[in-house]
């Protein structure tokens, strides 16, 4: 007698089609690039992809969500700079993290959309700085090691204050930020043979 098993249950939950998928994500990010970050919604989303409203809902329960994932992959800082020129590398890094919080031309797309969920997108945008951080520590920590920053530079402190500067023009006060601003923040970093202030950290 053959065994009798019991028939598999269908799989519940939100199956997503591929083509689709991806068709609201491309949507998201044009909608955005056009209208900025509030003036995406859900329904404008739906329509430009050529899905229905209800397949956006239950795929995502909101805008800052299909927004999140339409440009988690933009959002990755990347390995550190390492052109053998601290600050070459410096200026670059400055560059990504402007790019990142600019976002499609809306600095309020990233901090929008992440912070929007509560506190998991609050904790997404600090994993976010943080990471790219790191990497701006390591560049600098790899300019002393190679003789290229003095001994004894407060790396933290002046990635600290590079950070907070493109985050208060960016995301608080709606300024553009210019490369002439970058090179400035660059230009204060002391030559190898400087001391490094000690009132800095």
């Amino acid at each position: 007698m053959d065994d009798e098993r019991p028939a598999a249950r269908p799989r519940r939950g939100p199956h997503r089609d591929p083509e689709a998928h991806e068709a609201v994500l491309a949507a998201t990010r044009e909608l955005v690039a056009e209208l900025g970050y509030k003036g995406v919604t859900m329904d404008r989303i739906a329509s430009r992809a050529g899905v229905a409203r209800m397949t956006v809902y239950r795929w995502w329960p909101n805008k800052a969500a299909v927004i999140t994932e339409a440009v988690a992959d933009r959002l990755a800082p990347g390995p550190a700079p390492d052109t053998g020129d601290v600050r070459e590398d410096a200026l670059l890094w400055l560059r990504n993290l402007v790019r990142t919080l600019t976002l499609l031309g809306d600095p309020s797309v990233v901090t929008g959309a992440l912070t929007e969920r509560g506190e998991a997108g609050r904790a997404d945008l600090r994993d976010l700085l943080r990471a790219h951080a790191e990497r701006a520590a390591l560049l600098l920590r790899n300019g002393v090691a190679r003789g290229g920053l003095p001994e004894g530079l407060p790396v933290d402190t002046i990635v600290d204050s590079w950070t907070g500067y493109v985050v208060y023009r960016t995301v608080f006060l709606g300024q553009e930020i210019t490369e002439a601003d970058l090179l400035g923040l660059v230009r204060l970093l002391p030559e190898s043979g400087e001391a490094p202030d000690a009132e800095a950290g």
